[in-house]
């Protein structure tokens, strides 16, 4: 989102500070002319990050610092603005609605009071924030993500690459991009694809091929589920990957079982790229599917009904073409990157 962004937003220079690590993005982000800094923390009890953290904002003297994700938001409430005379606006980018993270619930509450200011990429995020952190909703301002329809439109679909991954051009994709993480709902999406594979023969259908795009702590468990599938010889983990834009373009239907978001970059991607989507029905997915227009939506946590939407979709291919040529007019007509960089610049020009 970043990457896509900024470079509209020309009014301001832009900085990166990563904590960790820089990530995989930061070559591009360097070729875009943007300036890198990693603090290098190896360690949240390690007081030298901290300090270079200090010293490298003290030396930017930045007219406005955002946070991004958990970490980075709790850091800059409590040692930013403890150490220095900024405070920083986390923006949000994901509710906590999952038992796991009850921990990340509870920092929130305890630190709101640090924060003047939040962004947040959705509605459904401020909402949570509001009715779950007891956030004040004044103090949030929502800036969507945003997504380039032409981009995905000069990207054709490359049939070496599908079958590289073993794929006939009579088969049929399904792709998941998500983080393997527990509330991506990805055990759900496997119980459907076995289904989806031990009938594709008897209903008729081509062999189908599942992509799943994405690294997390669920690798393990989830490898382990499908040891004993019919269908593990067409599951294809294929990790983090750096041409997710060409993966999708090589597939031919877009699943995401996630039990809570913020503003999927993973959807609005698929969506450009007219790809049909099964998600779950939450409030976050319901800002960018509206059920059976652009998309199909779900119960979270339901591996039948992912089946019967996926072989909805594989019966009448028409339903399929009319929701994603639907869903693909929504973004550019609501989420067009120039439009949400005008945000931004009117954000920032009144917060610096």
């Amino acid at each position: 989102m970043l990457l896509r962004t900024l470079p509209l937003v020309d009014n301001f220079e832009h900085i990166l500070i990563t904590l960790n690590k820089e990530g995989e993005l930061s070559g591009k982000f360097r070729e875009k002319g943007f300036e890198i800094i990693n603090i290098k923390q190896n360690s949240l009890i390690n007081p030298l990050p901290y300090l270079r953290l200090i010293e490298t904002v003290k030396k930017i003297k930045p007219d406005a610092i955002i946070t991004y994700l958990f970490h980075a938001d709790i850091i800059g409430r409590i040692i930013i603005q403890l150490f220095t005379k900024y405070r920083p606006i986390p923006f949000l980018r994901t509710t906590y609605n999952h038992p796991k993270y009850w921990i990340a619930r509870l920092t929130e509450r305890l630190t709101k009071c640090f924060v003047k200011q939040y962004l947040a990429n959705s509605e459904s995020v401020k909402n949570f924030y509001v009715e779950n952190i007891g956030v004040d909703k004044e103090k949030i301002t929502v800036i969507p993500n945003g997504i380039d329809v032409n981009f995905y439109d000069n990207i054709e679909r490359d049939w070496e690459l599908r079958r590289s991954f073993g794929i006939n051009d009579a088969d049929f994709v399904i792709i998941c991009v998500s983080n393997l993480h527990i509330n991506k709902g990805h055990r759900y999406l496997l119980e459907a694809f076995e289904n989806v594979f031990c009938h594709s023969r008897e209903d008729g259908n081509p062999e189908p091929h599942l992509l799943l795009v994405g690294d997390g702590d669920e690798m393990k468990n989830l490898l382990r589920q499908v040891e004993n599938y019919q269908s593990k010889n067409n599951v294809l983990f294929l990790g983090k990957r750096n041409d997710v834009p060409e993966l999708l373009k090589i597939s031919d239907i877009f699943v995401l079982p996630t039990m809570f978001e913020g503003m999927s970059n993973a959807i609005m991607e698929a969506m450009a790229c007219g790809l049909p989507i099964v998600t779950t029905d939450i409030p976050e997915n319901r800002e960018l599917i509206e059920n059976a227009q652009t998309g199909i939506l779900i119960p979270p946590k339901n591996s039948e009904t992912i089946y019967a939407a996926i072989k909805a979709l594989l019966k009448n291919r028409e339903f399929g073409k009319k929701l994603s040529s639907d869903a693909k007019l929504f973004v550019e007509k609501n989420l067009a990157l120039n439009k949400i960089a005008d945000r931004w610049n009117f954000f920032l020009n009144n917060h610096t």
